[in-house]
């Protein structure tokens, strides 16, 4: 049987988005309603015992002026309709009594009252009917003794309170429908970017195509930043995807000559089997081919490891000044040959914790493509400088200089301007140059105009 493809991951978040929405939203309903109806219920409260205090206040003072007469007068005329009025003698026997005409639970409060025994001091209190009602009551105490109690019917209260939770009940469900659809409404909107990432995922992983991107325009805040994160990092992605093609490209084109020329050198020996010396030459031919592809697969897994923050270090204080006044001797009879002069010059003594034989490799390529490309009668500056807690590394030659179009490219593994290919070489060296600057968290730089000749720049911490 054939399975359902599952809900999309974008889809299920959005799902439980909207429900979290629907059910904050409900709670906040919930309590809101709830509030609204305990301060209701409290004002109602609060508003009818202030009736009940004063109206048996109002009848206390009439009955302390004219007795119960006055009371009966104010009853017929009906002034205290909704009231029920009792007067009863210390033994709780009823006096006087007057009923609510259009209460028909009047009576049945009556009775309660007459059989409840009266506490001190009790001001305020509710008595139950038999049919369900109640009754609040406030009473006072008359100076002779005898109580006087005014009651109201509480179910005005509670007809009101119960309108008010049907309109809450009755509103709740629309209002819930519509948090629904803003909800999910809000979800889609707010995860569309999710979704544009989503598709264009897998839009690389089924065509392989690294060029897709996600427009931010209909997106803000911390998605907005994530879709242009993302459109970094597939431009980084195809950089560097680009970057090794390039890079298996120059490899495989730059082993062909090798590798050819070993199988050609092979070839003559093997036509020749009794020409010793010959087969000697041979052989030796194949161990320089041999040293060369080596050392380009050497120096491109060094790239790699320093690009990568894998490259080992051996530490070391080094001075600088010494190392390339070791190393400008060293290339000293190679430019006087090609009639380069070459100097240089420092500020004394500038130390530095580095490892001492990358550091090496790195100087000595840039001194070396310095004195190959600067043409006879030229010459070769080399600086040390020491400045803002870093060593600097200067290479200045006047020599054929780099084109502007070459220039950004110059640091990339395997490139050769044109003007460079007729020199013997990999390709590598600037590469590495720049590699071992990072591996160390220092940088390299170049200066050039093409015909006026190069400046390059090493910068090293100065770590001491």
């Amino acid at each position: 049987m054939d399975k359902k493809p599952a809900l999309p991951r974008t889809r299920l978040v959005s799902v439980r988005l909207t429900a979290w929405y629907c059910g904050l939203f409900a709670l906040s309903l919930a309590v809101l309603f709830g509030f609204v109806y305990w301060t209701l219920d409290g004002t109602l409260r609060k508003a009818n015992a202030e009736l009940l205090h004063s109206k048996v206040k109002e009848l206390a003072d009439t009955y302390m002026d004219a007795g119960i007469p006055e009371i009966r007068w104010d009853a017929s005329q009906k002034r205290s309709d909704e009231f029920l009025i009792r007067l009863s003698d210390a033994q709780n026997h009823t006096l006087f009594s007057s009923l609510p005409d259009a209460d028909a639970q009047g009576p049945g409060a009556l009775k309660a009252l007459e059989a409840r025994a009266i506490a001190p001091n009790e001001r305020l209190f509710s008595v139950n009917v038999e049919n369900g009602g109640a009754f609040d009551f406030a009473n006072t105490r008359l100076k002779n003794g005898f109580l006087l109690q005014i009651g109201r019917n509480a179910s005005r209260k509670r007809v009101l309170l119960e309108h008010f939770v049907e309109s809450c009940l009755a509103v709740t469900f629309p209002v819930l429908l519509l948090a629904l659809a803003g909800g999910a409404l809000m979800a889609n909107r707010a995860l569309r970017p999710l979704s544009d990432l989503n598709a264009t995922v897998q839009n690389i992983v089924a065509t392989g195509k690294l060029d897709a991107r996600i427009s931010p325009e209909n997106t803000v805040g911390e998605l907005r930043e994530l879709v242009i994160s993302f459109d970094q990092m597939l431009e980084k992605i195809e950089g560097l995807v680009k970057g090794m093609r390039g890079v298996l490209d120059n490899v495989a084109h730059d082993l062909r000559t090798p590798i050819t020329r070993l199988r050609g050198i092979a070839e003559l020996a093997l036509r020749n089997p009794k020409d010793l010396p010959g087969s000697q030459e041979a052989l030796a031919d194949c161990v320089e081919e041999s040293e060369r592809v080596i050392t380009m697969l050497n120096t491109l897994m060094d790239i790699s490891e320093a690009e990568t923050g894998a490259m080992k270090l051996n530490l070391t204080r080094v001075d600088v000044t010494k190392l390339a006044g070791q190393l400008t001797e060293f290339y000293a009879e190679a430019a006087v040959d090609q009639g380069v002069a070459i100097s240089l010059s420092s500020d004394g003594r500038c130390e530095t914790i580095a490892d001492e034989n990358r550091l090496r490799q790195a100087v000595g390529n840039l001194l070396d493509n310095a004195v190959k490309y600067t043409p006879a009668g030229g010459r070769v500056d080399v600086a040390v400088t020491q400045a803002a807690g870093q060593v600097i590394l200067q290479v200045r030659d006047s020599g054929i200089g780099i084109p502007p179009e070459d220039l950004p490219r110059v640091w990339e593994r395997l490139f050769r301007g044109d003007k460079s290919r007729s020199q013997r070489g990999l390709g590598l060296g600037l590469s590495l140059v720049r590699a071992v600057a990072l591996a160390h968290g220092g940088e390299c730089r170049v200066l050039s105009q093409q015909g006026n000749g190069s400046e390059f720049t090493l910068r090293i911490p100065q770590l001491v």
